[in-house]
């Protein structure tokens, strides 16, 4: 199942895939006369999918689908009660930043709610920095409240897969590396969506391929199996010891990183899962 969160005549609702178009969340709950959702987070926290996969099957709900493009997407939800992130997981963005990668364990850091955007936002370049970079990463979104999940268990732990455009003040780390949280954190510097897929749409992870691309250009690509630590070692590693909650989001590394100006179109681009477009501005300054 693919699910979105987007603004359809002027209201916010849930969407959902289906061959010819998106049905609106609230259109199924009516005719189905569940309390489904309302918001893409209730559905993930709240064990919705098998009700929603039910309601599907009726003809008539599908009927009521709407063309994708009467839909102003938006982020999956604004507020994931945790938001991971991972760095250099994959070796060509130490190169990036002329580092060496990690022997054992990919960087990790957690970052504000304060920062997410969705598809189509702005991403605004802070004028504290002169350098931002964007990269795309797969996203890995938490369906139950877990903790000391082992990676063998990491999938049943998991709602689905969404697309995320990550990014870094770059200038402030090459400075100091332990800056890493604050030059991530500005407001728009973490754009989730459109979708979320269930794994059973996605399949084998290994073989997805993350690309980053700038104003059409690819800047860089490469598959999961690229990874030092795979998303299911990520959500052992970041439920250990710690509560994961439901709703949270891992980004888990990206094959690399360009950087964005003013003007800028960047895309987060993820076989199998989706394709997340913001444009950029610069701030006033």
């Amino acid at each position: 199942m693919r699910l979105c969160t987007m603004n359809l005549d002027g209201r916010e609702d849930v969407g959902i895939a289906v061959d010819g178009g998106i049905v609106p969340l609230s259109v199924l709950a009516e005719r189905a006369g569940s309390p489904f959702g309302p918001t893409l987070f209730d559905i993930v926290v709240g064990d919705q999918l098998d009700g929603i996969r039910e309601a599907l099957a009726d003809p008539e709900v599908k009927a009521a689908a709407v063309s994708s493009t009467e839909a102003v997407f938006g982020p999956i939800y604004r507020r994931p009660p945790k938001l991971w992130g991972v760095g250099l997981n994959f070796r060509r963005h130490a190169d990036d930043l002329d580092v060496e990668q990690p022997a054992g364990t990919p960087g990790s850091y957690l970052r504000p709610s304060s920062c997410v955007i969705g598809h189509g936002d702005e991403i605004v370049l802070p004028t504290q920095s002169d350098r931002v970079t964007a990269e795309a990463e797969l996203g890995v979104v938490i369906g139950r409240t877990c903790r000391d999940v082992a990676p063998e268990d990491a999938a049943s732990v998991i709602f689905g897969y969404t697309t995320v455009l990550d990014m870094t003040a770059e200038d402030a780390i090459r400075v100091n590396p332990r800056y890493i949280p604050w030059s991530k954190a500005f407001d728009t510097f973490c754009s989730l969506g459109p979708w979320i897929v269930t794994p059973d749409e996605v399949g084998d992870l290994s073989t997805l391929r993350v690309s980053t691309v700038v104003n059409g250009e690819t800047i860089a690509t490469n598959q999961v199996s690229a990874m030092m630590r795979d998303p299911y070692w990520q959500v052992a590693h970041f439920s250990g010891g710690m509560t994961l909650d439901a709703g949270s989001v891992l980004a888990t590394g990206t094959p690399g990183a360009g950087v964005i100006r003013d003007g800028d179109v960047v895309e987060a681009v993820v076989e199998r899962v989706g394709t997340l477009r913001n444009t950029v501005r610069r701030a006033a300054r």
